[in-house]
């Protein structure tokens, strides 16, 4: 037994110090971790799928594709063609003036010529 410890030691320190040597082919050992990158605060919103959803228009021209729903046309003044969509549907006159409160579709369908918009409001132009 006395002799087991001392050789024990000597095998011990042998192997701490053959394991910091470099290895035979020449290759580093174990390096220290990669230190995590610093967060920081964003400086934009996130710029997909966002950006692409605009806020609520108001918009104002007169129906050219009318019916009881759940898709219409309208086109305004200045010759901008919407494809309005309402799920409640309505009856809308062809040629009739109206104001439509309008949301980016989030639905993929096709309602028509023109820029797909859902109705959140609808009138009758005075």
């Amino acid at each position: 037994m006395k002799i087991f410890l001392p050789l024990a030691l000597i095998l011990l320190l042998a192997g701490c110090a053959q394991s910091q040597s470099p290895s035979p082919s020449g290759a580093a050992g174990p390096s220290a971790p990669e230190p995590l990158p610093t967060l920081t605060q964003p400086t934009a919103p996130p710029s997909d799928p966002t950006d692409r959803i605009k806020k609520t228009d108001v918009v104002v021209g007169t129906v050219t594709r009318g019916g009881t729903g759940p898709c219409y046309g309208l086109t305004t003044d200045d010759g901008r063609q919407y494809a309005l969509y309402e799920a409640a549907g309505r009856e809308l006159v062809k040629g009739t003036r109206m104001t439509v409160t309008t949301t980016p579709s989030r639905l993929r369908i096709n309602c028509g010529e023109g820029t797909l918009v859902e109705i959140t409001a609808i009138a009758p132009l005075r």
